[in-house]
């Protein structure tokens, strides 16, 4: 229906509020004509300039739930120590305004004043502005254009949103306190913050203009693991050459193991060489799945950006678990290769150490009689037997120190079995030691089981009951549940057996304690990590919560100026808060993941949904000052949409009282205006 509306039908009072509300409405029509022309002019993701809600305002999504709390650490600490605010704001695109308008008038309708700092940053549009008041002593252009150069555009053009922010507050800390000169926050001296899922890791490097390569030798050189999580956060121009570095180190470091197992082989024959062939084969089984990925990054066929990082991310994790596999088996290998160089000498020292043990088993077994006499036959019926077999292992022992020395007589290249002797003969001497050792200490550990044996199976029943409750809440593993049968087992045992073989119960539940202790250890972590979860998924929950409806009550009382931009991107926000609502009942780890995903998601869009609504209103209430006659509360009715409610139901008197005075609320645009504000900024 349009503008031509009969008023025959309506009374004299409908018919002048008819003819106010077509007045106000042909003005309007003007007004939306020419926002939805600039809308589709205007790139995709363009948002207006609009009153800042926080100091940090992210409707890029560019910052994860971590690097967004770094950032508001390093701003806190700006306004401790120098009683400057920094407002941070990264948008995709600043639309048909120059970055330099663009952050002047986020400045005027955010009323900043003569303590407020503003960096906006367009990620896709890759441009930025640094605005402030000129009445900051000590950050005046000059010291602005040091800050932008030295400090600002290095992380920028590196994709470090989160960073850029924070060596903001560093290069305004250093320009305010010149002996500070270089202050990181957190405390390391020109360091890259770099941010994921797991925290902030500092790494120290000298303030300068930063190069791809110097960020790679910073990771490299890290005295901490990166988390998956911090290494996504990395840009792609860091992410693919060093894919490219680490991807070929790990050919090389394959290829040299590949050729010293191959001599190996040889030397010492492939049963002793098995562990290192079978870390060798999965070893090409990673590298041939990295090769594959990088040969689908360099075909013609192009990926997202969010592809590329996963690829990336899955080349360098992956070469990193191969060059550990390798690392694992380089210390035995070598110590193969040792052995035979050192195979002589070797043996000496086990002729020695079979001599030594049999001298403790000729004492043993007068000792094991006198115990037998003192303390009765049923408690010491675990060791009764390590005589006999003490004296088996050493022979065992005697056996192969003979056939090594007979090996490393053969000629070179033959004297493999000799390793093999070696390790046998140092196996059944350590065995023969533990034997003879439990015969020695067991009157000791016979008074100790009488005093510790009740509270040791105090102590092991609580821990089962820990065991029990970590499974129940889902954080066991069959590790655990292992652990926890054989504490259970060893419990029964001491309380039904220990009157017969009080040793035996006891040394049985000392052991199923130890390992029940590391598995707790274990599942206490994952219990840890996944109340840490979901303490994360309550946050993001509640913030995207907050945020939708912080937008949606703004757009519901502002609805008769507020366009069809920021109504989807509610929309949108409402949806994602739903879903993630969603996965987060499911209580899975994915879908605990999945939720928090979904939920930044939805506050990002929650935020540009206010940052538009905000700017068609500053719009709305700018032409209506100029251009309407009519009075504020007449005004105030069609902002808020009630008026126009009103008219199209056809109610006389549905609009009488309730109106807001003019529909705005103070400062809610206008304030200092950009009036004696200085700033720098550009291109990335």
């Amino acid at each position: 229906m349009g503008l031509r509306i009969g008023l025959s039908f309506l009374t004299p009072l409908r018919r002048l509020l008819a003819a106010t509300l077509l007045a106000i409405l042909a003005t309007g029509i003007t007004l939306v004509a020419t926002g939805l022309a600039a809308l589709a002019a205007g790139p995709a993701h363009a948002e207006q300039p609009a009153r800042l809600p926080t100091q940090i305002l992210d409707t890029a999504n560019a910052l994860t739930t971590e690097q967004r709390g770094s950032l508001q650490s390093a701003i806190d600490n700006l306004y401790n120590n120098e009683q400057v605010q920094l407002w941070v704001v990264y948008v995709h695109d600043f639309g048909s305004l120059s970055a330099q308008q663009w952050a002047e008038q986020t400045a005027s309708v955010s009323d900043l004043g003569d303590s407020d700092v503003l960096l906006a940053v367009a990620t896709d549009a890759r441009s930025y502005y640094l605005n402030a008041p000129g009445k900051i002593t000590g950050l005046d252009a000059k010291a602005l254009q040091k800050i932008s150069t030295d400090y600002v555009q290095p992380q920028l053009r590196q994709g470090n949103w989160a960073q850029a922010g924070i060596a903001a507050t560093n290069g305004i800390s250093a320009q305010l306190q010149p002996s500070h000169t270089g202050l990181i926050v957190g405390g390391a001296i020109g360091g890259i913050a770099v941010l994921g899922g797991g925290g902030a890791v500092l790494y120290a490097r000298r303030n300068r203009r930063r190069k791809n390569d110097d960020v790679i030798e910073a990771l490299r050189e890290a005295d901490e693991e990166l988390t998956v999580d911090q290494l996504s956060a990395q840009p792609l121009s860091v992410l693919d050459p060093w894919s490219k570095e680490v991807l070929t180190d790990t050919d090389n470091a394959v290829a040299t193991s590949a050729e010293e197992l191959a001599l190996a082989e040889g030397e010492f024959g492939t049963a002793e060489t098995t562990p290192f062939r079978q870390a060798v084969e999965q070893a090409r089984a990673g590298l041939a799945t990295c090769f594959a990925l990088r040969q689908r990054l360099d075909d013609a066929i192009d990926e997202s950006d969010d592809e590329r990082r996963t690829m990336l991310v899955q080349i360098i994790t992956t070469c990193t678990d191969v060059d550990s596999a390798l690392d694992e088996q380089a210390a035995n290998f070598d110590e193969m290769r040792n052995l035979l160089i050192n195979a002589d000498t070797r043996f000496d020292e086990l002729t020695r150490e079979l001599v030594a043990v049999r001298a403790r088993l000729e004492q043993a077994g007068p000792l094991l009689a006198d115990l037998t006499a003192k303390y009765g036959a049923d408690a010491l019926s675990s060791i009764a037997h390590n005589i006999d077999l003490a004296t088996e292992q050493l022979a065992f022992a005697d056996d192969s120190a003979d056939q090594g020395r007979e090996a490393i007589a053969q000629p070179a290249g033959q004297q493999g079995p000799a390793v093999a002797a070696i390790r046998s003969t140092e196996g059944a001497l350590a065995q023969a030691n533990r034997l003879l050792d439990a015969i020695t200490n067991a009157e000791s550990n016979l008074r100790a089981a009488r005093t510790q044996l009740p509270a040791l199976i105090s102590e092991v029943d609580d821990e089962i009951a820990q065991a029990q409750a970590l499974t129940a809440s889902g954080d066991g593993s069959a590790d655990l549940a292992e652990a926890m049968a054989g504490a259970q087992a060893a419990v029964t045992s001491a309380r039904t057996d220990a009157v017969n073989d009080l040793l035996g119960s006891f040394t049985t539940l000392v052991q199923a304690d130890a390992a029940l202790d590391s598995a707790l250890a274990s599942a206490s972590q994952r219990s840890a990590e996944r109340v840490r979860r979901a303490e994360l998924l309550t946050a993001s929950l509640t913030a995207a919560s907050a945020k939708v409806s912080a937008a949606s009550d703004f757009l519901s009382t502002r609805r008769g100026a507020v366009q069809a931009t920021s109504r989807t991107r509610l929309s949108e926000a409402q949806r994602l808060l739903d879903q993630a609502q969603q996965s987060s009942a499911a209580g899975t780890p994915d879908g605990v993941t999945r939720a928090i995903d979904l939920a930044r998601q939805s506050g990002s869009l929650a935020d540009q949904a206010l940052m538009a609504a905000q700017a068609d209103v500053v719009s709305w209430q700018q032409a209506e000052s100029t251009n309407l006659s009519s009075s504020s509360s007449t005004a105030g009715a069609v902002l808020a949409g009630v008026l126009v409610d009103s008219f199209l139901r056809g109610a006389s008197n549905s609009y009488g009282g309730g109106f807001s005075s003019g529909g705005r609320s103070p400062g809610s645009f206008g304030g200092s205006g950009t009036a004696g504000r200085i700033g720098t900024g550009g291109r990335f």
